[in-house]
C-alpha cells in the first residue's frame, strides 16, 4: 500500500499540481476470478496486491485535474531480466530457468486448463510510447486479446513436463483465464500512431 497507493498519490497529485502528464502501471489483478476483461467491467481484487492497484485507478478516476492520466493494466508481461522477481517472475521466465537448471518443468495439475494473455514486455514498451502522443486519460487494458495455458508455454521449451499439486493456499484465488479486451486500448493506440507516425 505504500508504493503502489501511497507513494503514486503523492506523484500523482505532483503532476496534478505542476500540469505533468503521469502514466502509471497498474494491474490485470484487478479483475480477480472475473471472465469481462473490459475496462469497464465490474473489478474483483483477491490480494493486496490487486487492491492497492485498484484503489489507485478509484484515486485516479476521482481526483483527475487538467493534466493527462494514463494507467495501464498490465496482463502478463514477460521478457528478459526477471532475475530480481523471484517467484513473482512470469511463467516463461520461471519455466525457462527451471529448463535450464534440471532438463524438466513443474506445472500444477490441470495447467491445461488456466490460460493467460501473456504478454511481451516490447509491446508494452510500444503501447507507452504511442500513448504519449495521445490526449486522453484513462485505464487502458495491455494484453495481446490472445491466451495460451500454462502447459502450453511449458511445452514451448521442449523438456519434461512434470505436473504437481497446487498449494491450497493458491487455490481460492488463482485466475483461471485471463484475455485482455483490447477495443479500447486499440482505439487510442491506432489513432496515436495515425496522428504521429
Amino acid at each position: 500500500m505504500r508504493q503502489n497507493y501511497d507513494f503514486s498519490r503523492q506523484v500523482f497529485n505532483a503532476c496534478k499540481t505542476y500540469g505533468v502528464n503521469l502514466q502509471y502501471s497498474s494491474s490485470a489483478s484487478v479483475y480477480g476470478l472475473g471472465t469481462d476483461f473490459t475496462e469497464i467491467a465490474q473489478v474483483d481484487p483477491r490480494n493486496a496486491y490487486a487492491w492497492s492497484k485498484y484503489l489507485f485507478e478509484r484515486y485516479h478516476q476521482q481526483h483527475q485535474g487538467g493534466n493527462i492520466v494514463q494507467g495501464f493494466r498490465y496482463f502478463n508481461v514477460y521478457g528478459p531480466h526477471e532475475d530480481h522477481k523471484g517467484s513473482q517472475a512470469s511463467p516463461y521466465h520461471q519455466f525457462g530457468k527451471q529448463a535450464s537448471d534440471s532438463g524438466k518443468i513443474k506445472v500444477f495439475e490441470n495447467s491445461h486448463e488456466y490460460r493467460r494473455d501473456f504478454v511481451p514486455v516490447e509491446q508494452v514498451i510500444a503501447t507507452h510510447l504511442a500513448f504519449l502522443n495521445s490526449q486522453e486519460s484513462g485505464i487502458f487494458n495491455v494484453g495481446t486479446g490472445t491466451t495460451k495455458s500454462f502447459l502450453e508455454v511449458a511445452e514451448s521449451f521442449g523438456v519434461p513436463v512434470e505436473i504437481i499439486p497446487m498449494p491450497e493456499q493458491l487455490k481460492a484465488s488463482y485466475q483461471k483465464y485471463t484475455c485482455a479486451d483490447m477495443t479500447n486500448t486499440n482505439r487510442v493506440y491506432d489513432h496515436s500512431k495515425r496522428t504521429n507516425p
